[in-house]
């Protein structure tokens, strides 16, 4: 709203409350963990839509405990100007 976007809807509810179309892609920045995310966000995502999670250090375990209706399709490490701190982006889609 600041920023005075334009073509954007800014909507204040909490995930699991919001029903929309499913979009085709669902992006996450700090969320509890993947698995949160993913029951929480499942229903705002297509059939063959893909989720965005951002991560701090690389989440291995929270990887090898994923829900057998989701798999990890790619992972890049990402470099953030000015920090140190490692940074990862992690693409998932449904199994």
């Amino acid at each position: 709203m600041e920023l005075n976007l334009e073509n954007l809807t800014v909507v204040n509810s909490r995930v699991e409350n919001y029903q929309p179309e499913p979009f085709d892609i669902v992006i996450s920045r700090a969320f509890a963990s993947i698995e949160d995310m993913l029951e929480w966000t499942n229903h705002l995502c297509k059939n063959h839509g893909i989720f965005l999670a951002m991560k701090g250090l690389y989440p291995e375990q929270e990887i090898q405990t994923l829900n057998d209706g989701f798999r990890l399709l790619q992972t890049h490490r990402l470099s953030v100007p000015k920090c140190d701190a490692e940074r990862h982006l992690l693409i998932l889609g449904r199994a």
